[in-house]
C-alpha cells in the first residue's frame, strides 16, 4: 500500500484526485490538466513534496564525508548556501541523486522517497572513521513548495518583512504565520520557486495558511499530472524515469550537478573522460510529437530505417498544443529540428528534436 501524507485528507476534501508515485499517494489534480498547468505558467502552484525524503548528515566530518562520495563541491558551502549532487557507481553511472542544504549544524539531503532507503544504505556503508551519523528525517518533516512567476509574491503576503532567498538553493529560516519554515530557492519548473521544509505536524496548518494568504497572487493548489508537465518542458530529469543506473550525467545533461574542480569522488573518472573526450553517444533531448497522444516510455525513436533512441517520458502540453517526450537520441540524429519517427503501439508518430526548454 503507498503511503498517505498527513495532506491527504484535506487535499481530498479540495476534490483532489489521487495517483501512486514514488510509493506514495498524491494528488495527480484537483481541478483540470488545462488550469492547473496554466497556474503553474502564468502565477503560483502550491505543491505537495511528500515524494521527497529528507536525509540529514550531522558530525563534524559530515562535508568532508559528503564530499568524497558525490560529484558537487560540498566543503566549499557555507551555511544557507547549498547544491544539486549525484552518487555514482565506479563506473559512473548514477546511483542517486540530491539537493544538498548546508546548515548551521547539520547538511541536509532532499532525495526521492522511494530512494531513501538505498540512500542510507550507501551513506552508512562508507562510514568506516569519520564522525558522521546519518539520520532518517522523513517522518517528521515536511516539504512543500511555490513554484510559478508569482511564487514570491504568493509567500510574501504572509511575511512582507522577510527578504527570500535569491540564488539557486539559498536557503534560511523565515516565519509564515505562527510558523517557522526552512524556505530553499528550488527549481522544480522553468520559472523556480521555493521550498518550504517544517515539521510534519505542521503540514496541514501551513497548506491552509498559505493557499488563504496567496489567494491574491493567484496561488493556487497543483497535482502531479501539471507539474510533470512543466518540469518536462523545463528539461528536468527525474530519476527512475529519465536516468537510473544505466546512465552517466553527462548523458541526462546533468553538468550543474558536477565540480570539475574537486578532485576525487566515485565514478570521477568516467566523468572527467567523457568531459575530455568531448561527447557522449547518446543525451537527453526534448521531442515535439506531430500528434496530441502522447507515447510512452520505452517507446523507440528510428531514422532513416535505424533505431535512434527511446522515450523516457511524454504528456500533452497545452501551451504547446501538441504531445511532448523526453528520450535519448543518438549523436547523429539530436541536432535540433531532425525528424525522427517515434514507435508507439504498433503506430508510428513523428517528432522533431528540440532542446531544453521547449519553445
Amino acid at each position: 500500500m503507498p503511503k498517505r501524507s498527513s495532506l491527504f485528507d484535506t487535499q481530498r476534501d479540495s476534490g483532489a484526485d489521487f495517483v501512486e508515485f514514488r510509493g506514495r499517494e498524491v494528488p495527480e489534480r484537483f481541478t483540470s490538466l488545462e488550469k492547473e498547468y496554466r497556474v503553474l505558467g502564468e502565477k503560483a502552484g502550491l505543491l505537495d513534496l511528500s515524494v521527497q525524503a529528507v536525509v540529514e548528515l550531522r558530525g563534524r566530518d559530515r562535508s568532508r564525508f559528503l564530499h568524497g562520495m558525490v560529484t558537487n563541491d560540498i566543503r566549499s558551502l557555507s551555511p544557507g548556501q547549498g547544491c544539486y549532487a549525484l552518487m555514482l557507481t565506479p563506473q559512473g553511472r548514477i546511483l542517486t541523486d540530491m539537493r544538498v542544504l548546508c546548515l548551521e549544524e547539520s547538511l541536509m539531503l532532499m532525495v526521492d522517497a522511494d530512494l531513501v532507503e538505498k540512500d542510507l544504505a550507501l551513506l552508512r556503508k562508507y562510514i568506516i572513521a569519520d564522525q558522521v551519523e546519518v539520520v532518517d528525517r522523513s517522518n517528521d518533516l515536511a516539504v512543500l513548495s511555490l513554484q510559478g512567476p508569482k511564487a514570491a509574491a504568493a509567500i510574501g503576503n504572509l511575511c512582507p518583512e522577510t527578504s527570500l532567498p535569491g540564488s539557486p538553493f539559498e536557503h534560511r529560516l523565515i516565519r509564515v504565520g505562527n510558523l517557522s519554515a526552512l524556505c530553499a530557492r528550488m527549481r522544480r519548473t522553468a520559472s523556480e520557486g521555493y521550498d518550504l521544509i517544517v515539521s510534519g505536524g505542521q503540514s496541514v496548518e501551513l497548506w491552509n495558511l498559505l493557499l488563504q494568504a496567496g489567494e491574491p497572487a493567484g496561488l493556487q493548489p497543483v497535482g502531479l499530472e501539471a507539474w510533470n508537465v512543466h518540469r518536462m518542458e523545463a528539461g528536468i530529469a527525474w530519476y527512475g524515469i529519465d536516468m537510473d543506473e544505466a546512465r552517466i550525467p553527462l548523458e541526462a545533461g546533468l553538468e550543474e550537478a558536477i565540480s570539475y574542480s574537486k578532485g576525487c569522488y566515485v565514478g570521477q573518472e568516467v566523468v572527467a573522460r567523457a568531459t575530455y573526450r568531448g561527447q557522449v553517444n547518446r543525451k537527453l533531448m526534448g521531442l515535439l510529437l506531430s500528434s496530441g497522444r502522447p507515447a510512452r516510455g520505452g517507446d523507440r525513436l528510428y531514422r532513416n530505417g535505424r533505431e535512434v533512441g527511446w522515450v523516457t517520458d511524454s504528456a500533452y502540453s497545452p501551451r504547446l498544443r501538441r504531445a511532448i517526450a523526453l528520450a535519448y537520441v543518438r549523436k547523429e540524429s539530436w541536432d535540433p529540428g531532425t525528424t525522427v519517427g517515434v514507435e508507439s503501439g504498433g503506430g508510428r508518430t513523428d517528432a522533431e528534436v528540440t532542446p531544453f526548454p521547449f519553445d
